[in-house]
C-alpha cells in the first residue's frame, strides 16, 4: 500500500472511533451529583475533543462536525 492510502484509512479508523465515543458518551455527565460520572464524562467529553481537532487539522472536521452534530444532545 502506498502512503496516501494509508494515511485514509488511519483518518478512517478515527471517524469510526470517533462516531462510537459520541454514541456512548454521557451528554449529562456535567449534571451529575457523584463525581466518578462526571469524570468519566469529562474523559470521555476530551478524548471527543482531541480525535475532533486531530481531523480538523487533517481536512475531515466537516464530517467530524457532522457526526457531532448527530450525537449531541
Amino acid at each position: 500500500m502506498d502512503n496516501i492510502t494509508d494515511m485514509k484509512n488511519k483518518y478512517v479508523k478515527m471517524i469510526v472511533e470517533l462516531e462510537e465515543l459520541l454514541k456512548h458518551h454521557d451528554w449529562y455527565y456535567a449534571m451529575s451529583d457523584d463525581h466518578r460520572y462526571y469524570s468519566s464524562g469529562r474523559k470521555s467529553f476530551e478524548k471527543i475533543w482531541k480525535l475532533m481537532d486531530e481531523l480538523n487539522k487533517n481536512n475531515y472536521g466537516v464530517m467530524a462536525e457532522n457526526l457531532y452534530d448527530t450525537y449531541k444532545k
